[in-house]
């Protein structure tokens, strides 16, 4: 995989000179290839991570508290691994009723979703990056309320329709500057600082793969020589 497949038809270049950190662009999805991200994720994987409730902790609901009650703050967030309390049927019933689920991490949970993290690392000026899942059951599920984020992010539009709202503050306040509607196979890519926030417009899938800015110095880790010790564990006890 390389990053001028996923940018394209964008050469890489371009991208870095013109748009990173300068602002907000949106791929539509060429005809007929609406389903090009669909092997990053999909509802079967999303089932299946859910299902193996005792052994994950990366779940979180949007407009949930910590102790799992539901909200109308777009700021609350319920983290299983932190705040525990509610069990798997608690959590499904909830997003059944339109609080989004957001799974951190989830490049661990695809072979796919991390060729393409890698990819942008090495091709990019990022830092480390990260996927989180975005899953949304229905129109106008809960998420947060308009922020910005300290990340370089990327978003495949894996499946259904998300609105995105972008603002500026003017005196304080909060302006809406422009409005895009992401639909199955669209990317979109939001400079770090740019303020949004989202409303899905039925049942969505959505990856957001996000980058910290690249370290100005970055530190070699020191090697080691793991299979010299194991060679030698194993002739000591012959």
């Amino acid at each position: 995989m390389f990053v001028s497949e996923i940018l394209h038809p964008i050469h890489p270049d371009k991208f870095r000179n013109e748009i990173l950190g300068k602002r907000m662009h949106f791929w539509k999805a060429p005809p007929g290839v609406s389903d090009r991200f669909k092997s990053l994720y999909d509802w079967k994987k999303l089932d299946s991570f859910l299902n193996n409730w005792q052994n994950v902790n990366h779940i979180q609901l949007a407009g949930v508290n910590e102790k799992g009650e539901a909200t109308n703050d777009g700021n609350d967030k319920w983290d299983k691994g932190r705040d525990g309390k509610l069990g798997k049927s608690e959590v499904y019933n909830l997003w059944r009723h339109g609080h989004s689920i957001v799974l951190p991490f989830c490049e661990f949970q695809s072979q796919e979703m991390w060729s393409v993290v890698n990819t942008f690392e090495r091709g990019m000026p990022f830092g480390q990056g990260c996927a989180n899942m975005y899953c949304s059951s229905r129109n106008n599920s809960h998420t947060f309320d308009p922020h910005q984020d300290s990340t370089e992010n990327f978003l495949f539009h894996i499946d259904g329709s998300v609105k995105w709202n972008f603002y500026e503050k003017e005196d304080n306040k909060l302006v809406k500057t422009n409005s895009i509607i992401l639909s199955s196979g669209d990317l979109l890519y939001i400079p770090i600082g740019l303020i949004h926030d989202t409303e899905p417009l039925g049942p969505r899938l959505t990856a957001s793969i996000h980058f910290q800015p690249k370290p100005e110095k970055i530190a070699k880790d020191k090697m080691y020589d793991w299979f010299r010790w194991f060679e030698y564990q194993r002739e000591i006890k012959l």
